[in-house]
């Protein structure tokens, strides 16, 4: 009960809690998982091709160096949320990540497709585990920013949305350069051979330039007292983890985890829906053989721009209508274009209706779900990172053993089963959207 009088005190006292964010600091807090942002684009679009035509790896063996940095990255996740809660300053967290991303991501694209010696691959595993462990830090360390600006559930959500914003641009921005730099014609790339590493390096060169930059723009204009005026509040931690500990009753921290873990569920929906789209989202447009390699560039592209222009227009949204009303419009979107996609042709528009509706769905219940994650955290920021940590650990498990089942039952007779790819394509977005909704409403008497 003391501790908790003194967490309001230090609340009140602290002049951060009051505080309106300036365009210049959102605009600042954008550019800090830009880099993040760049190398996840490359390495989800470009690792498994890289590997097996450029770098002369056996299918298992990329699939596996695949594998391992999915597992690292899942299990750092929650590391990092404990150590960016317990131990030195978010931003210096944020520094440590950004330069192991530095130093390994250029080394996983650097040409080393001519040995196969043992040692090459344990320069791929090391390479790609101190890249994952630096992604993780400065992903968390970023998301636990959010609270620490702001207890303004709309200004949380306003970030967010740039955020998120600065990640589809940041995946336009590979795709582009992917598109300059790699032949475009299904020909050509078809003839991807060792010699065409140069390519690759050059693509993971320009991009981590980018990233740096942005990365050293991010920490000259966050101020760093406008993360760290909360500290006096670390001598009351015990209290802000009370989602994780026994210092209160076991029925009260029973109904916190349970929240927590529904709060979880409702991020891990909305990123089922995105990933899984993204990955399904190209083998439905081959597989209706429209537009051939055209539309395996433009129609991605279109659902960029789409979920770009959402999250920008979410901010308006947001303070009309609210939070649960948010997802809940996102998940309906969502489950329209499932709808579309199984029952509306193999035609030129739908495949670019299916990609609008997609992007908006998800850009929306991605945006309100990291909003909502943010809602639940409240002024006690202290703990924000491991709670983020918790969540993003949920998504990128679940989201692993999703795909490893589906896959498994993937059909290997496509005449028996044309549509495959557009019923996969359905499925999982009217799954992943209902899943969300389902959570929405188990969890809504917890938000304003």
């Amino acid at each position: 009960m003391e501790s908790s009088k003194k967490m309001e005190n230090a609340e009140e006292q602290s002049p951060l809690l009051e505080r309106k964010i300036s365009t210049p600091t959102k605009i600042a807090y954008a550019l800090g998982h830009i880099f993040n942002d760049l190398t996840a684009a490359m390495w989800f679009s470009y690792t498994l091709i890289y590997f097996q035509r450029v770098a002369l790896l056996e299918p298992i063996v990329a699939g596996a160096l695949l594998l391992l940095g999915q597992i690292i990255d899942a299990f750092m996740t929650p590391v990092f949320g404990v150590l960016v809660d317990r131990y030195l300053k978010k931003k210096i967290w944020h520094i440590i990540g950004s330069v192991m991303v530095t130093l390994s991501f250029p080394v996983i694209f650097g040409g080393f497709g001519k040995s196969s010696h043992a040692s090459t691959m344990l320069l791929y595993v090391a390479s790609i585990a101190v890249f994952q462990t630096g992604w993780a830090a400065v992903q968390i360390s970023h998301l636990s920013m959010i609270p620490a600006l702001t207890n303004s559930l709309l200004a949380r959500a306003d970030l967010t949305a740039i955020r998120y914003s600065a990640q589809v641009g940041s995946a336009v921005a590979v795709f582009i350069v992917t598109w300059i730099v790699l032949p475009t014609d299904e020909e050509a790339m078809g003839r991807l051979v060792e010699e065409d590493s140069y390519k690759f390096r050059n693509i993971v060169l320009t991009l981590t330039s980018i990233g740096l930059m942005a990365t050293i723009l991010f920490h000259v204009f966050l101020k760093e007292n406008l993360l760290e005026d909360l500290e006096s509040h670390k001598g009351n931690i015990e209290e802000a983890r009370r989602l994780f500990d026994g210092s209160q009753s076991s029925r009260t921290s029973l109904v916190a985890t349970t929240i927590l873990l529904r709060v979880a569920m409702l991020y891990v929906a909305s990123r089922l829906f995105i990933t899984l789209a993204t990955v399904y989202l190209p083998l439905y447009i081959e597989e209706t053989d429209i537009d051939g390699k055209e539309a395996l560039a433009t129609v991605p592209l279109v659902s960029y721009v789409s979920s770009f222009v959402a999250a920008l227009l979410l901010k308006y949204i947001n303070k009309s209508c609210g939070t649960k009303v948010c997802y809940f419009l996102g998940t309906l979107i969502g489950i329209i274009s499932a709808t579309v996609t199984e029952y509306g042709g193999t035609s030129k528009a739908i495949l670019y209706i299916v990609a609008i509706l997609i992007g908006s769905a998800s850009s929306i219940t991605m945006v309100t779900a990291l909003s909502v994650t943010a809602e639940i955290i409240g002024p006690r920021t202290e703990r924000s990172a491991i709670v983020y940590s918790i969540v993003t650990f949920f998504d990128k498990v679940v989201t692993g053993l999703v795909v490893i089942f589906i896959e498994k039952l993937r059909c290997t007779q496509p005449t028996y089963c044309p549509n495959y790819n557009r019923d996969t394509l359905a499925l999982v977005c009217v799954l992943s959207m209902l899943l969300g909704l389902v959570t929405l409403f188990s969890v809504s008497r917890c938000l304003n």
